[in-house]
């Protein structure tokens, strides 16, 4: 739905578009679907150049001036011997998504910092040296720890890094939840846990950047969920936000030291104060359920046509 809004909002100033999913390099039927390409460089260039088919257009790659990366579909590699999948896989990724991935042009964002963005270690940590107010946290696999921050911070939620395996091309959740050290085990120490000091809050804030560009809504629940992500979406209250000043030179500064130029920050709203705690920044958020999600896919296009 992102990735229709911002197209829809490019046709209507008349810029070029090409969709391309790279896992489309694989034949749907009889290959009247199949994403082909062949790009060389050398001699007296020194860019990448040739031709990209889709079945329903032809780009020539020297032409691209922005690319902007939503969420590629998984490779669909079907061959009986897993070792040929794998090989076919890691030579697309290496060769298509290698390609696509490092054209010297504008990438919303550019996948190696998003990949580097994606740590919730890196997250905490820069968001506490831009200035930004971070609940006290603990990374462990150390069952007593745990236990120990749990008594300290009561009440404390746990959190998951990635959330659930996708499941056929699903993408699976784990939704924040309390946490008592009674509900603790041994099995703690089989991987990494984050538990996190919870969060007194009247609400929740989606803040959009794109380029310089800041969005700002207030998230609430009829019922007040400890993660609103976990209810019915048509049930939320989203509401313009009002920033405090200096907050968007923050948001900005936060982008760019993980060269970054679009994140959907949330931050928890404290109940007592109205201060803005940070929780995280998604690199490749979602937004196009806010209020103003036209006016976000205007500077998407903005931002796009550029280059």
């Amino acid at each position: 739905m992102t990735a229709d809004l911002v197209i829809t909002a490019l046709n209507e100033r008349g810029v070029p578009v090409v969709r391309v999913d790279p896992a489309d390099i694989v034949p749907t039927d009889a290959g009247s679907d199949a994403l082909s390409f062949a790009a060389q460089i050398g001699g007296a260039g020194d860019r990448w150049a040739g031709v990209l088919r889709t079945a329903s257009r032809v780009l020539e790659v020297e032409q691209i001036r922005s690319v902007y990366h939503r969420r590629p579909g998984p490779w669909r590699f079907a061959h009986p011997d897993r070792r040929v999948r794998e090989f076919a896989a890691r030579e697309a990724r290496h060769g298509l998504a290698g390609l696509l991935n490092h054209l010297p042009v504008l990438h919303v964002n550019p996948p190696k910092a998003t990949a580097w963005a994606e740590y919730k270690p890196a997250q905490l940590q820069t968001a506490a040296q831009t200035g930004f107010t971070v609940p006290a946290t603990l990374i462990t696999n150390d069952l007593r720890a745990a236990r120990t921050f749990i008594r300290e911070h009561h009440p404390v939620v746990y959190k998951s890094f990635r959330g659930a395996p996708p499941s056929d091309g699903r993408t699976g959740a784990i939704w924040t939840q309390r946490v008592d050290p009674a509900d603790l085990d041994e099995s703690v120490a089989v991987t990494a846990h984050l538990y996190q000091q919870e969060l007194d809050k009247s609400g929740d804030a989606r803040i959009t950047v794109v380029g310089r560009r800041v969005f700002a809504s207030l998230i609430e629940t009829p019922d007040g969920l400890l993660d609103w992500r976990s209810g019915d979406w048509d049930e939320l209250t989203c509401t313009s936000l009002e920033l405090p000043d200096g907050l968007a030179d923050m948001l900005c500064t936060y982008l760019d030291r993980f060269g970054l130029v679009f994140g959907c920050f949330d931050f928890a709203v404290d109940r007592r104060t109205g201060h803005l705690i940070f929780i995280e920044c998604n690199p490749n958020g979602q937004w196009a359920f806010l209020p103003d999600a036209d006016a976000i896919a205007d500077a998407f296009a903005t931002l796009l046509q550029a280059g």
